[in-house]
């Protein structure tokens, strides 16, 4: 049985994945300074493909660490190829908190390819601290040279990044800007001195994307609009699936559309967060690529994509509720969402903090929105309540009748909202306290302005969400169409009870 001062853990990663043979050469240099010293290799920890500048995302070092600090560590040493194998970390103080946690918990961190003994003596540890110093300046010199050359390149006309959007494809080309191939999603250039470019995609996208512009410009649709007029027609975005408003927008103001390469429009360096550079230092380089719209189309999108953005007056906002009121005769968020002068719900959202309170403030109250939810609720339950006990069930529910229990074994939750939720996110909030989750959800449908029932969503445990309340956007209540239901019937019949051997 090996003693457990002979017992190793060898810890290797490489930063990307074009790095083939990186884990092999360090485990073998590892496996052979182990051999040298009698110690035995019992654990390996490997992250591969993993940047060495943070813990976040490398999960073999921060399980390292969680068995080292839990003290279930069956090994007291743990071998690493060199210093900057063990992180590039921007501050050296934190890759020495990482080694400091290992010693302190009984194990010793050795790097086998270095010219020191990790002893702790006075030389080992002025080495390390300037290896540690210079494993971070690598990453911040290469992040300077990548830049520096991507800049380079597309002020060249050429592509950097990896999803063309929508409407385009990317090519392979060689140093003399001959084509070799078409690239897919996920494609990778197969010789590293070739340079990329876009060229137009299929033609049913670019009629698309030359479609979008026209809804834009000249039908003067809203980005909202254009996004629910593509998905009506059943076309699905670069990414296969609905499109979403800032899908559209990126259409509208991409560059690349008018055939401009640009780069660097936001910056994200060495960890750091995203940030957006101004207009000045971006690089571009015009007439890169062969233009799906006009640069004088593309210059009218950018005019009104700044005038649709200017900040609208309380005044205003309130003046559009109260035209779509004496419009329609009534007002929720479908009729907003679907109203061409009308700001967006979610403007509403940010400024009064919904809608409920921008109605208040026009002295408009929507039938469903006088405090008709709890008694919709309460209808319900007692209604469920009197199917059930004839059915041979006991119901029992809380105060507020908003949870029931049916024979103390199914939990039930009754919810009511309104109708259909229009755009953006979290149109339709159906809010619950933080009960106990149910079993089965019974969602109400409730016209607004008539408050008449439309129907019900009767949603099993599986598809809940864990949170205390119920945002249903019109994408999920989409999804969830599949369990709606005219009436209360098929709820009645699971709720039934049966004798046993009544069925044989």
């Amino acid at each position: 049985m090996l003693l457990l001062e002979n017992r190793a853990a060898q810890y290797v990663r490489m930063s990307t994945d074009m790095q083939i043979y990186s884990l092999a050469n360090q485990s073998e240099a590892i496996a052979l300074y182990a051999a040298r010293r009698g110690l035995t290799i019992v654990r390996s920890y490997e992250d591969a493909g993993r940047s060495g500048l943070g813990i976040e995302r490398r999960t073999a070092l921060r399980e390292l660490m969680q068995d080292v600090r839990s003290g279930s560590a069956d090994f007291s040493t743990i071998l690493v190829y060199d210093v900057s194998r063990w992180g590039r970390f921007q501050d050296a103080d934190e890759s020495a908190y990482y080694e400091f946690l290992c010693k302190e918990a009984g194990v010793t961190v050795e790097y086998c390819a270095e010219q020191f003994t990790n002893d702790g003596s006075l030389f080992s540890t002025l080495l390390k601290n300037i290896k540690r110093a210079m494993a971070g300046e690598f990453s911040r010199e290469l992040s300077a040279k990548v830049f520096a050359g991507q800049c380079r390149s597309v002020s060249k006309g050429f592509y950097v990044g990896s999803s063309p959007g929508y409407g385009l494809r990317r090519v392979a080309v060689d140093d003399r800007g001959n084509a070799r191939l078409m690239m897919t999603a996920g494609d990778r250039k197969a010789i590293t001195t070739d340079r990329t470019i876009l060229v137009p995609g299929p033609p049913q996208e670019v009629v698309v994307v030359r479609d979008i512009y026209s809804m834009f410009l000249d039908q003067k649709f809203s980005i909202n609009e254009i996004a629910r007029q593509l998905n009506d027609r059943k076309i699905a975005n670069a990414s296969g699936r609905i499109w979403k408003p800032v899908a559209v927008r990126d259409v509208l103001a991409n560059p690349k559309y008018k055939g401009t390469a640009v780069f660097a429009r936001t910056s994200r360096k060495l960890n750091s967060k995203s940030i957006r550079r101004p207009r000045s230092e971006w690089v571009t380089c015009d007439g890169a690529f062969d233009a799906l719209v006009s640069v004088e189309r593309f210059r009218e999108a950018q005019r009104r994509l700044i005038e649709n953005a200017r900040p609208y007056s309380e005044r205003e906002m309130l003046d559009s509720l109260t035209a779509i009121w004496c419009n329609h005769g009534c007002i929720n968020a479908n009729i907003v969402g679907n109203d061409r002068c009308s700001p967006c719900v979610n403007t509403y959202k940010e400024h009064f903090g919904g809608l409920v309170p921008a109605y208040e403030k026009i002295g408009y109250f929507g039938k469903f929105q006088r405090g008709r939810a709890p008694q919709f609720r309460k209808s319900i339950v007692a209604l469920i309540a009197e199917e059930i006990a004839k059915r041979g069930g006991v119901v029992s529910h809380d105060r507020d009748c908003s949870q029931i229990s049916v024979n103390g074994e199914l939990e039930i939750a009754v919810v009511a909202g309104c109708v259909d939720p229009a755009c953006g996110k979290n149109q339709w909030q159906i809010r619950r306290r933080a009960l106990a989750k149910p079993d089965i959800l019974v969602v109400v449908r409730v016209d607004d302005c008539t408050s008449e029932t439309k129907g019900y969503i009767i949603v099993p445990l599986l598809v809940l969400p864990n949170e205390s309340w119920l945002s249903i956007t019109k994408a999920r209540l989409e999804r969830m169409w599949v369990y709606r239901a005219n009436t209360l019937e098929l709820l009645f019949s699971l709720c039934k009870r049966t004798a046993i051997g009544a069925q044989s």
